[in-house]
């Protein structure tokens, strides 16, 4: 806990700039459409601070909670604020990421909604021998995509990982593509192996 609260701290004077910028249209979006923006600072500081890093690691603002698909009517589909935002609050009172939600949403709507998100993608990492396969997770009803997918995975294993490389195994050339992307935002060495029915991705992290 304490190496992720170090980390948000470290991004969050690195993207100053750029979280204000976003939290500003977000103010408009919401005025526009009758919204809130999740009252919990970190929680919405650190979607902010993910949606830069979506913009300059894939080159458009994609929601934060899942990589691109690589089907371009999807992808489309995933710009924030995505097209199913208006479906999610109607269901859940915020939309998947619980970075906005009704205007009259309580404090206990918004609770709920946050643990909802934290349960999603905090679970177990098949993570043995430096080795972290990604596959078997649940799909999203309306995209149809893993959560969390192997970038949410990645990241989750990254607060706890101290060896300079990781394996990765994934089910779609997407998302072998996608970690490319991410390896050279990051700055980490990359290859990858197509396989069977999967393709391996080899990280270099120091």
């Amino acid at each position: 806990m304490l190496k992720m609260m170090i980390a948000f701290f470290k991004d969050f004077f690195k993207y100053r700039p750029q979280i204000k910028k976003q939290k500003a249209w977000m103010k408009k979006y919401i005025a526009k459409k009758g919204y809130a923006l999740n009252p919990n600072w970190m929680m919405s500081t650190n979607l902010s601070i993910w949606l830069t890093e979506m913009e300059d690691t894939f080159g458009k603002r994609y929601c934060p909670c899942f990589e691109p698909s690589g089907n371009a009517e999807l992808d489309k589909k995933m710009l924030c604020p995505c097209k199913f935002i208006d479906d999610e609050i109607e269901e859940y009172g915020t939309c998947h990421c619980a970075l906005f939600g009704a205007g009259d949403l309580d404090q206990a709507g918004w609770k709920a909604s946050n643990a909802r998100l934290q349960a999603e993608y905090r679970v177990p990492l098949n993570l043995q021998n430096g080795v972290l396969d990604t596959r078997g997770m649940p799909l999203d009803k309306r995209r149809n995509l893993p959560v969390p997918d192997a970038m949410h995975q990645l990241k989750s294993a990254l607060n706890n990982y101290s060896a300079d490389e990781l394996t990765m195994i994934v089910e779609r050339e997407q998302e072998a593509i996608n970690l490319g992307k991410i390896a050279a935002y990051r700055g980490f060495g990359y290859e990858s192996e197509a396989g069977e029915d999967s393709y391996t991705v080899d990280l270099k992290l120091r």
